[in-house]
């Protein structure tokens, strides 16, 4: 399954402190093991952060040039 994951990225600025939330896509067993590896994800960053939200998408497929490389040739 896969997990759409808000983090959000505390920084200082002038005026405060700014949350920047990004979304990543885990791939996952279940919510438990997604805010494990997104946990692991974030502790490698210097700034201060957390798991904001964490979403189950539905994707029955991904095409991509790794998955369906035949999709992504060049016909001669």
């Amino acid at each position: 399954m896969y997990y759409l994951v808000t983090i959000g990225y505390e920084t200082e600025t002038e005026r405060g402190v700014k949350t920047q939330k990004v979304k990543n896509l885990i791939e996952a067993e279940s919510v438990e093991e997604t805010t494990i590896i997104g946990n692991k994800y974030i502790a490698g960053d210097t700034r201060t952060s957390q798991l904001l939200a964490i979403n189950n998408i539905p994707i029955e497929c991904i095409i991509s040039p790794t998955t369906h490389p035949e999709y992504y040739k060049e016909k001669k």
